[in-house]
């Protein structure tokens, strides 16, 4: 059975910080070296050390989480596409996210519905409730917060769009060189979920 989180209801997308984080890889720094600039000098400017402390501890999951030839790639990748990379690897450290992804969103592309309705969301989390006796003790605020969140990091991926009860569900154009790398290191749930297949 899978072990599923609710952290991401403290989480934001962090697509600026991610770029910068992993510009800070290319550059050759040490996850030390990091995490020192990120603490002790504040480099993502948050209000407060933990702040500083929480936000690198989840980026650093999400860059370690990711294929060493995509974090070279990622600077040339366009920016609807380098969202696309920051969506994986929050996918590869949640896997309550990773499954909404490929059992809700990937289902509208085949479909070819592509409308994500308000009720779909819940359905989703309600079969999860059904499945998981973990979620199912979680409260109804945080199963609330986590829709919440869910469709935010998929409207910030640009993989959705808002229309209040409803999103479009938007099929992305994805760089052949990332197609290339899922491919190559076997993400075959990425290329399914991206491809609609």
């Amino acid at each position: 059975m899978n072990k599923y989180s609710a952290s991401m209801v403290s989480h934001a997308f962090w697509m600026d910080e991610f770029s910068e984080y992993i510009d800070l890889v290319n550059e050759g720094m040490s996850e030390e070296e990091i995490r020192s600039k990120s603490i002790d000098d504040n480099y993502f400017k948050q209000s407060s050390k933990s702040r500083a402390r929480d936000m690198f501890n989840v980026l650093s999951k999400r860059v370690n989480s990711l294929d060493k030839d995509l974090i070279t790639l990622f600077p040339s990748l366009d920016i609807q596409n380098q969202r696309l990379v920051n969506l994986i690897s929050i996918m590869n450290i949640n896997t309550l996210f990773k499954e909404f992804m490929y059992e809700t969103y990937r289902d509208e592309l085949i479909v070819g519905d592509e409308k994500l309705n308000d009720y779909e969301v819940e359905g989703f989390f309600n079969q999860k409730m059904q499945e998981s006796d973990q979620v199912a003790q979680w409260t109804e605020k945080t199963i609330g917060r986590l829709r919440s969140v869910f469709k935010t990091f998929v409207r910030e991926a640009g993989l959705m769009k808002d229309h209040g009860d409803y999103d479009d569900v938007i099929r992305p154009l994805i760089d052949f060189r990332l197609e290339d790398s899922l491919r190559t290191n076997q993400n075959n749930e990425a290329l399914a979920i991206f491809l609609g297949r």
